[in-house]
C-alpha cells in the first residue's frame, strides 16, 4: 500500500505547532513530523529511517538550527558524518534519502506548504538497512561539564530561572558557583516580557550597540563585561549574540537581559526585521556565596513551569548503569553522574522531552524491578 514519502523535521520548533500552521490537505501529506534537539538525535533519527520508516524517501529540515543538528542531519543524508556518529556510516548511502533544507524559510508556512505538496509522491516501502546504534563514548570531562551549556526559553524569566538551575547544578565552587553557557531567548517576532515587574539594568551591556550592530554598522570592539559579537539578518528574521563575562545571575542577569531584549525588539523593528534569537554568552557566570539560598529559591518557585513550558534535552542520552545515571553530551562525551534518588530522577525527567523523559522513567521503573537481571532497552524485547 503506498504511503506518504515526505518526514518533516522542525529542530528547535514544535512540531504540532508547524503542523498547525499547514492547510488540511498538506498535514496529510506528512507521513511523521518530529522536533531534532541535539546532534546525537541524529542517530536515533537516522535509525528510524533506516529500519522502520520504510516509505520515506525526502526529509524536509525546517526551523531554527539551534544547536547543528539539522546540518549534521543534512549531512548524513549526503554521506557524511561527524563526531556524533553512532551509526555505520558507510550504509547511509543505501538510504536514498533525499534532504531539503528550508532553514533559512522558517515561519513561512506558505513555502513550506508549496514544499511539501511538490514533493509529495506516496510510495511503498523501501528495503530496510541496518543501522545499529554503538553505545556512547567516554572520556575526558567528567565529572566537570563538557564546553558551554546551552539553554533556551521565549521567555526572559523563565530563561533567567534555567540560568541560575544550570549554574547550581553544574557550576564549580570558588567562593560560589561559576559556569559558562549560552542562554537563548527566542522572541519568534514577540516583545520580551517579564513575569512581574521587570528588573531595572546596571547598565553593563551597551543597549545602543545592540541597535547600532543590528542596523549594519560593524560591532565595535570592546574589552569589557559586556559586547556585541554579531547581529546578521536570515530571510525575516534578525538574531544577535552577545558576550557577557563575570555575570552575577541573581542580582545582575535580569536586569542585563530584559534591557538588550528590549534593545533587540525595538531594533529589529526598526531595522525592518522580526525579532528572532538573541544569544548571550555567559562567560564565567557566578552566584555568590550569599545568594545561593535566595538563587535556590527562585529555581524552586519555578523549575516546574519553566521546563513544562519549553522542555529542551540536556546534552543528549542518559545510560543507565549499575552506579548511577550516566548523562553524556551530543558528542557522547560523558558529562557527569546523575543519583539514582528518586527526587534526582524525577527533577531530571522534568527538563526532558515528553518521549525522553518516559523513556527514562520506564527505565528507571524496570531497573527497579529487574534489578540485577535489568539490560538498558533489551528488557523490552
Amino acid at each position: 500500500m503506498a504511503q506518504s514519502n515526505i518526514m518533516l523535521v522542525t529542530l528547535w520548533a514544535k512540531p504540532e505547532q508547524v503542523l498547525a500552521s499547514l492547510p488540511e490537505d498538506v498535514r496529510r501529506m506528512v507521513a511523521a513530523a518530529t522536533a531534532l534537539y541535539s546532534k546525537d538525535g541524529v542517530n536515533h533519527l537516522l535509525a528510524s529511517l533506516a529500519e522502520r520508516l520504510l516509505s520515506v524517501d525526502t526529509v524536509i529540515v525546517y526551523g531554527p538550527d539551534l544547536t547543528g543538528s539539522g546540518q549534521a542531519l543534512i549531512e548524513a543524508l549526503g554521506g557524511r558524518c561527524g563526531e556524533w556518529a553512532r551509526i555505520p556510516c558507510e550504509r547511509l548511502g543505501e538510504l536514498g534519502i533525499a534532504a531539503v533544507d528550508l532553514r533559512r524559510a522558517y515561519g513561512d508556512a506558505a513555502r513550506l506548504a508549496e514544499e511539501i505538496r511538490a514533493r509529495y509522491r506516496p510510495r511503498g516501502p523501501r528495503r530496510a538497512v541496518g543501522m545499529p546504534l554503538s553505545p556512547p563514548r567516554g572520556g575526558l570531562g567528567y565529572p566537570k561539564p563538557v564546553g558551554w551549556g546551552l539553554l533556551y526559553d521565549t521567555s526572559p524569566y523563565y530563561l533567567w530561572v534555567k540560568a541560575l538551575d544550570y549554574v547550581l547544578t553544574y557550576g564549580n565552587w570558588e567562593g560560589g558557583l561559576r559556569a559558562s553557557l549560552v542562554a537563548q531567548l527566542g522572541l519568534w517576532g514577540n516583545r520580551p516580557e517579564w513575569a512581574g515587574r521587570p528588573p531595572e539594568s546596571r547598565g553593563v551591556c551597551p543597549v545602543d550597540e545592540v541597535k547600532r550592530a543590528l542596523s549594519g554598522a560593524p560591532p565595535a570592539a570592546s574589552a569589557g563585561a559586556c559586547g556585541v559579537l554579531s547581529a546578521r539578518r536570515t530571510g525575516p528574521w534578525a538574531a544577535a549574540d552577545l558576550l557577557v563575562r563575570g555575570c552575577e545571575l541573581v542580582g545582575g542577569f535580569p536586569g542585563e537581559l530584559v534591557a538588550v531584549a528590549e534593545a533587540f525588539f525595538e531594533a529589529s523593528e526598526g531595522a525592518g526585521l522580526r525579532p528572532g534569537v538573541l544569544s548571550i554568552l555567559l562567560l564565567d557566570a557566578y552566584i555568590p556565596a550569599e545568594s545561593l539560598e535566595r538563587a535556590a529559591g527562585i529555581v524552586e518557585a519555578g523549575w516546574r513551569v519553566a521546563y513544562t513550558r519549553e522542555v529542551y534535552d540536556p546534552r543528549g542520552n542518559f545510560v543507565l548503569e549499575p552506579g548511577g545515571l550516566l548523562h553524556y553530551t551530543d558528542e557522547g562525551v560523558l558529562y557527569r553522574a546523575v543519583g539514582w534518588g528518586r527526587e534526582a530522577a524525577a527533577r531530571e525527567a522534568a527538563k526532558l522531552l515528553p518521549g525522553h523523559a518516559f523513556y527514562l522513567g520506564e527505565e528507571t521503573a524496570a531497573r527497579k524491578l529487574l534489578g540485577d537481571m535489568y539490560r538498558q532497552d533489551e528488557w523490552r524485547r
